[in-house]
């Protein structure tokens, strides 16, 4: 059958769409860009926000109409669904099946069963850490998981709920996985977890993330990322190892959500703001020009003027790169959903855009620093009706330049000559050995 998979929220859900790619190529499926072309919709969902609920639900209403066109089979899956549980099928009342985080290499057998006309929903507790085939979507980037799940538990965070308990995945089994990657000759590969600081904390053989990084600098793959970081879990060896391993890019994002040591506290966050300033100072001290990015929740139950005044003044101080804010949305399940969502909505648009423009503010003065620079970039994108080719710099910022196709999946060096808040501008020098 043909299967399109669409997918919503963050690096590992992309790649766990990969994931079920590689399992359903193997069954023979075949997998199709466009809902139009396929005899199966699968819905790989993320439920962080309610907005990122109400956009998949949209979807299954609009995929919905196009059944009843002709013979189509709707399959809802992922953090949504296992949140949800059972009820998925009610609020999502056009699919024909559901499946949750884990027990994917069961989704053919799904299928068929959705094909047989019966309507279910298979939610296995998310115990189980699977290794499941890939289907890469890039020949040069790729991602690799290293660790699910969380064990933290902040309090407005459904992740333990939907991805469970952290489980680290073996250290030779990673490795052995970056290895083939470097024999195929990827350029990039970021290491996943919802908490990659955490990473071996469950295992029993003294495996940690510093260690990783360590076994990693020794592959040649000239661009290693990693994403997310926990600040209260960072550690000294961690950050050397970002110094010290050539191919560890200078990036790190570092979720800090509010700058309020009273909301920190209420977030169950388990660090303060001068925990976090201090651990910003060792990093730039450490690795010189790394670029900070961030995660930051606005509107979290009980958060006055004056905590979010704190956390302007905590971004203003350490000048992110980037500034990913949200506004606070109540999560089933989690320890702050008893505290409601008391923050008028639009209280929390106007917290929300004044973050927005002080941080495009600070990105443009980082980007105009650059100007006259040189910066190698692997080149991800082609916009053909631009005529420009889009990358990234090893401290993960954009970089548009005129260039064709036939740069996709190179390193080259970019002059920069122009800077907005959202990217640097220039042209293409020359391709990096």
């Amino acid at each position: 059958m043909r299967v399109c998979i669409l997918t919503w929220g963050c690096q590992l859900n992309h790649h766990k769409s990969e994931e079920i790619a590689g399992v359903l190529a193997q069954a023979g499926h075949t997998l199709v860009d466009r809902p139009e072309d396929a005899d199966v919709v699968l819905l790989n969902t993320c439920m962080v926000r309610q907005r990122s609920e109400d956009k998949v639900v949209s979807r299954v209403r609009e995929l919905a109409r196009l059944k009843r066109e002709r013979p189509l089979l709707i399959g809802v899956g992922g953090c949504m669904a296992q949140g949800r549980g059972e009820r998925i099928l009610g609020i999502c009342k056009g699919a024909d099946f559901a499946f949750g985080t884990v027990g994917l290499r069961s989704l053919p057998e799904l299928i068929e069963r959705a094909r047989q006309g019966e309507r279910f929903a298979y939610l296995p507790e998310p115990v189980e850490l699977e290794r499941l085939p890939a289907l890469r979507q890039s020949p040069f980037q790729a991602y690799v998981t290293i660790a699910e799940g969380c064990s933290h538990a902040c309090a407005y965070c459904v992740i333990p709920r939907v991805r469970g308990p952290l489980r680290s995945r073996p250290l030779k089994e990673i490795l052995a996985e970056l290895w083939e990657l470097a024999e195929r000759g990827y350029k990039e590969v970021t290491l996943l977890g919802q908490n990659v600081d955490a990473y071996g904390l469950d295992l029993r053989d003294g495996a940690n993330f510093a260690g990783l990084l360590r076994a990693v600098g020794r592959i040649p793959i000239p661009r290693v990322r990693f994403t997310s970081s926990h600040p209260a879990y960072m550690t000294e060896e961690v950050i050397a190892a970002i110094a010290e391993e050539e191919n560890i890019c200078e990036h790190v994002h570092l979720a800090v959500q509010s700058g309020s040591d009273r909301i920190l506290r209420a977030m169950r966050r388990g660090y303060t703001r001068a925990g976090f300033l201090r651990l910003v100072e060792r990093l730039r001290r450490a690795v010189p020009g790394v670029n900070i990015t961030t995660d930051v929740i606005v509107g979290f139950p009980g958060e006055e003027e004056r905590d979010f005044e704190e956390t302007l003044s905590l971004i203003e101080e350490v000048r992110f790169g980037t500034v990913y804010v949200a506004a606070y949305s109540p999560r089933p399940g989690t320890p702050a959903e008893p505290l409601g969502d008391p923050i008028p909505a639009g209280e929390k648009a106007r917290r929300l855009q004044e973050v927005l423009n002080l941080t495009r503010r600070i990105a443009l003065e980082l980007h105009r620093e650059r100007l006259g620079s040189t910066v190698e970039i692997l080149v991800e994108e082609h916009l053909s009706e631009k005529g420009m080719v889009l990358g990234k710099t090893r401290d993960f910022r954009t970089v548009l330049a005129p260039g064709g196709p036939e740069l996709l999946g190179e390193l080259v060096e970019v002059e920069v000559s122009g800077a907005t808040p959202a990217a640097l501008l220039g042209a293409v020098k020359e391709r990096v050995a």
